[in-house]
């Protein structure tokens, strides 16, 4: 069972995450990099670079986001014709 789902920050494919806790290594099986989660970000190990979790989370719950949106925009799109 996946804590979290994300997206590799260097192949953009999906990736589990079972277990999250301070330390703990992520490998992406598409393209073999590894991170590492510390204080709350994930380090890119090949590159050293520092990514936000959040950042990287995917955005299966952002799409509702997106039809809220749209369903207030075609709101005040009838709004102004009254």
């Amino acid at each position: 069972m996946a804590v979290k789902i994300i997206f590799c920050p260097s192949c953009g494919d999906e990736v589990e995450i079972a277990d999250l806790y301070e330390g703990v290594e992520i490998n992406c099986k598409s393209c073999g990099c590894v991170m590492l989660y510390q204080e709350g970000k994930l380090l890119l190990l090949d590159t050293n670079e520092e990514f936000n979790l959040e950042d990287l989370e995917s955005y299966e719950e952002g799409e509702e986001i997106e039809d809220e949106e749209e369903e207030e925009e075609e709101f005040y799109y009838y709004d102004e014709e009254y």
